[in-house]
């Protein structure tokens, strides 16, 4: 045997036994998985085929549809989006673009059907943007101090500008359709992404944030104008913002926003909240000379907390500058793209201009998710997200361990499960015969994802967000996962794939569904959305599974299972590229017609005339 082929060999060898590792270690999981649904998770599982096929649970569920929309037809728009970077010689283009598709779903006596429409002719609903960068500016558009280790094309490996303006693409887009007439809006809004991740991932520092006029940026927005919007979206029928420890300073603003106030008693807020006026002045940075946030919001007189500065102008002047920069990258077709993304800062050697940073782009996302979800709330809007691909365990794993820790669930043992929250519940449908789609496990709030369980230093487990008191906000997002597609009839199952869905909580449906508070130190009290147990009434999530159920009867079975419309919105956002794509490439064109050289040459010449 030949060296190269001995190489081959055993290579060949290495991956043969690697491979029965998994398969070994996947089968010996799903067995695990079994034993714990048969012991306790299958009470978290709501078989849907049932009801759904019941003229009477129909009828019924109808009603709740009427009321809430109001109209037996719901007309709904899906948006996907793409993004690519492509890097040429001199420079590097990042493009990021969404795609909306619209249709309605028709109900009838005991069906339901579903009829995609066309837009007119003076709708575009296509964001596109595109930006080429040269190197020598490279660095802002991917917040860079120089690093002498990296190459330039290391560093834009390691940015993710392209994707931030594909979500920036999209939640804009969604945030114009959600603002458009009466007549016009969509009453649901399907989009392909986690909304709950979205909102934490763009979550950044407010010192990362260079827009701001703090570093100087020509924006007009201040640290207060980011501390602002931070604390949005505002229900307060949802409770929201909470009195939780993080951001503590949000629920003053969204008092002070909701009921058009400049003060407040301190006392009045000690009764309100039960949080002690000593845990409200320390929260809010009084009586210490540390740099703190809610320091450029409110000050403390005497026993009062009064703002100092109004609050509803300040968020709406963010909601300009957001609706200002994605208007100009992506609807004015009279300039380009890359003018949006352009800002000035002062620097100790005289004003210049530089790019938006991811972080940037990052925050702006935050501003339009924010207003999108109050634009929900006021026009009855179900906003759903749905994401096929995660390898999340929020479910098994921070869900069910809070909720054991607290006393809500039994504390069953648990061996070693499969990997991911997909991967556990796609092996449990392979297993029970008698689970057949539609089915779903109950929601639980979106908070769950930072909240989990950690073991000090004495072996003691305690309830801890990101980082120690970092929560998401809660009562905003459920999530759920669900198939929509399982097959027994035939001589080897037919399964879709398990879906991750996010959901926005409406006071319509959800304002009185909380568990049990969740209390420390160190978070203060969380009041999160949440059932206890598949037995527990919960319309909304009924009324958004029929939904989802009657979305899901595509027949394409590369995407079996899952949504149609987001299928067709992906179709579209492709077919968008691919005509982007062609236009890229042929940019290399334009820098080749206008060399270097020539320009180095100029230089020459005018440096010798000086």
């Amino acid at each position: 045997m030949s060296i190269i082929s001995n190489i081959f060999a055993r290579y060949q060898h290495a991956l043969n036994k690697s491979q029965d590792r998994y398969e070994d270690a996947y089968k010996r999981n799903a067995i695990h998985a079994r034993q714990f649904y048969d012991d306790f998770l299958n009470s978290l599982v709501l078989p849907l085929s049932s009801r759904f096929n019941d003229p009477g649970w129909r009828a019924n569920l109808r009603l709740g549809l009427e009321r809430f929309f109001p109209r037996r037809e719901i007309d709904f728009v899906a948006i996907d989006g793409t993004c690519s970077k492509d890097p040429f010689q001199d420079f590097v283009v990042f493009f990021g673009g969404a795609y909306g598709v619209r249709g309605q779903i028709s109900f009838e006596d005991t069906t339901s059907s579903v009829r995609y429409q066309r837009w007119s002719m003076d709708q575009d609903v296509s964001m596109v943007a595109y930006v080429p960068i040269p190197y020598a500016e490279v660095g802002d558009a991917i917040d860079d101090e120089e690093d002498f280790a990296l190459s330039e094309n290391d560093k834009i490996d390691l940015s993710n500008i392209h994707t931030r303006i594909m979500q920036l693409a999209e939640v804009y887009l969604a945030y114009q359709l959600a603002r458009s007439s009466t007549i016009d809006h969509p009453r649901m809004i399907l989009m392909d992404l986690s909304l709950s991740s979205v909102l934490m991932s763009t979550d950044v520092g407010m010192d990362r944030i260079g827009l701001v006029s703090e570093k100087g940026a020509d924006t007009g927005l201040s640290i207060a104008d980011v501390a602002v919007a931070y604390s949005h979206p505002i229900s307060p029928q949802l409770d929201i913002p909470s009195t939780k420890r993080y951001r503590r300073y949000s629920n003053l603003v969204g008092k002070f926003h909701t009921e058009r106030i400049t003060q407040i008693s301190i006392d009045d807020l000690v009764e309100e909240s039960g949080i002690t006026s000593g845990e409200w002045e320390h929260s809010l940075g009084f009586g210490t000379t540390d740099h703190h946030v809610a320091h450029m919001l409110f000050e403390k007189d005497g026993g009062t907390i009064k703002s100092l500065i109004d609050v509803r102008a300040s968020w709406r002047k963010v909601i300009d500058h957001f609706e200002t920069v994605c208007a100009n990258m992506f609807q004015d077709r009279d300039s380009d793209s890359s003018d949006a993304l352009l800002y000035t800062v002062s620097t100790p050697v005289g004003d210049r201009v530089r790019w938006m940073s991811p972080n940037d782009i990052s925050f702006l996302i935050a501003v339009g998710l924010r207003a999108l979800v109050e634009e929900c709330w006021q026009r009855n809007i179900a906003l759903v997200g749905i994401a096929k691909d995660s390898s999340s365990r929020y479910f098994s794993r921070h869900y069910y361990g809070v909720m054991r820790h607290i006393g809500i669930y039994n504390d069953i043992p648990v061996s070693t499960l499969p990997w991911t929250d997909r991967s556990l519940l796609e092996s449990i449908a392979y297993q029970d015969d008698d689970l057949y789609a539609p089915w779903s496990t109950i929601e639980f709030d979106s908070c769950f994802m930072t909240l989990h369980m950690r073991r000090d230093q004495r072996s003691q487990d305690y309830v801890s967000g990101m980082r120690g008191d970092i929560v998401n906000q809660e009562r905003l997002f459920a999530r759920s996962l669900a198939q929509f597609y399982l097959k027994r009839d035939k001589p080897s199952l037919l399964a879709g794939h398990v879906i991750f869905i996010d959901r926005l909580l409406h006071p319509t449906w959800d304002r009185d569904k909380r568990l049990t508070e969740i209390s420390s130190h160190q978070l203060g009290t969380i009041n999160p959305f949440g059932v206890e147990s598949s037995a527990t009434s919960n319309l909304g999530h009924m009324a958004h599974m029929f939904l989802l159920d009657v979305l899901c009867k595509n027949l394409f079975p590369e995407v079996i299972g899952y949504p149609d419309p987001l299928h067709k919105a992906d179709w579209g956002a492709k077919s968008m590229k691919r005509r982007v794509d062609r236009l890229i490439q042929s940019s290399a064109v334009q820098f080749r017609s206008r060399p270097l050289s020539r320009l180095f040459r100029s230089i020459s010449e005018s440096a010798r005339r000086d």
